[in-house]
């Protein structure tokens, strides 16, 4: 693609051809669109900085949006995996520390003994020294129990 500059002079002047290629300057507009295209996007999502904890409490930081809900949002179950088992609580208290192979057993019997029929709320916490393959299965277990409303955080 170009485009040819003609003198159009006469009068015993050359003729000056200039073949311009408007390929660079298409592809320098493109990067410069695309590059403004994202920084309004980088600003628009500095204006939602909001972000919840399993425990369910909102951090709010650097938010221009008046309109955030700041309340706790309780969890039912608060599930914390750590090397020596898995610890369940309920409304804070503590309904005991279980090995993995018993968490199973322990998740179907809190299912039988759930009254409600909304699906509960569950926090599900690692301390830092969990191998991974552990916290997966204990979610696969919730997952397993169809107990999906499940939020996963760290200590």
């Amino acid at each position: 693609m170009g485009v040819s500059v003609d003198s159009g002079g006469g009068g015993g002047r050359k003729k000056v051809d200039a073949d311009l290629n408007l390929v660079p300057f298409i592809d320098l507009l493109s990067v410069c669109i695309l590059f403004l295209l994202m920084t309004a996007v980088w600003v628009h999502i500095s204006k939602m900085a909001a972000f919840s904890q399993p425990s369910g409490e909102a951090i709010i930081s650097h938010s221009e949006v008046s309109s955030i809900n700041k309340a706790k949002e309780e969890r039912d179950f608060d599930f914390l995996v750590r090397q020596t088992g898995v610890e369940i609580k309920a409304d804070g208290q503590s309904l005991g520390e279980f090995k993995l192979e018993a968490v199973n057993d322990k998740i179907l019997e809190l299912k039988a003994a759930w009254k409600t029929e909304e699906m509960p709320k569950v926090s599900l916490r690692a301390a830092d020294d969990v191998v991974y393959e552990d916290l997966i299965f204990v979610l696969d277990v919730l997952f397993n129990s169809k107990w999906t409303n499940v939020s996963v955080g760290g200590f």
